[in-house]
């Protein structure tokens, strides 16, 4: 059985990490922003919301790895620079075939949870029509099947979470051995993992009355956070690199 992940521990050596170190990071994450951002605006000039998601996928395939890379470096006590987020371009394809799994996966998952929803709204709009019996059964199997796609959905990202991390180490690793890797990986961790996650819900609310501002220290936060706890887990996996 894995050891369980004291995430006090990850949180506090992130911010240890951290310090001194924000400018960089803080420019990095503005660039990447900005980036995106001309991205939402391109796609609404000339009225195309699906080049959104296209010019997103490039924005993404391009430097998210250098953002990572960043991120990885701070929580490894190395040197990093904002300049690092151009210096990962050379994973763009294998960025770009991750980032359309896991679109496909949630838009697979977001079609079925709608289907499954409106079903259940259906079967209760129209139980004064039906047997009391079956009406109630099927309201019963709606909200049950809504429930499972959920947790399925949360299941699956959580197994597939450290993804982009594995294949930073393991640039030649193939995508289906990247994905059974963090599927081995997080196996007795998801729980760690979510509750790492859940923990930052505090600061994120809190950063909506700083118009955004806090943000800049939260997202350097919880990457490196993050970061720490896949150092942390990936010593299980013995084919990853040190």
């Amino acid at each position: 059985m894995n050891e369980s992940v004291d995430i006090k521990k990850i949180k506090a050596k992130a911010r240890k990490s951290l310090t001194g170190k924000y400018f960089d990071v803080v420019v990095a994450i503005l660039i990447y922003g900005l980036l995106n951002f001309m991205c939402v605006a391109t796609a609404k000039f000339i009225k195309e919301p699906p080049m959104m998601i296209f010019l997103n996928l490039i924005i993404t395939s391009l430097f998210y790895m250098g953002l990572l890379q960043i991120m990885i470096k701070i929580a490894r006590n190395k040197k990093t620079s904002f300049n690092e987020l151009f210096q990962r371009t050379d994973t763009f394809f294998r960025c770009a075939a991750m980032t359309i799994v896991f679109l496909a996966i949630n838009v697979i998952c977001a079609l079925l949870e709608y289907t499954a929803v409106n079903s259940l709204i259906v079967f209760i709009s129209y139980q004064t029509d039906l047997n009391i019996a079956l009406s109630s059964f099927m309201i019963v199997i709606g909200i049950i099947l809504s429930a499972a796609i959920a947790v399925f959905w949360i299941i699956l990202m959580l197994c597939l979470s450290q993804s982009y991390f594995i294949l930073y180490d393991n640039e030649n690793m193939p995508l289906g051995d990247i994905f059974r890797t963090s599927m081995d990986m997080m196996e007795g961790h998801k729980t760690d993992y979510l509750l790492l996650c859940l923990s930052f819900i505090g600061w994120f609310f809190l950063g909506m009355f700083t118009l955004g501002i806090l943000y800049l220290w939260l997202i350097p936060y919880i990457f490196v956070s993050i970061a720490n706890f896949y150092d942390k887990i990936k010593k299980d996996v013995k084919i990853l690199d040190a």
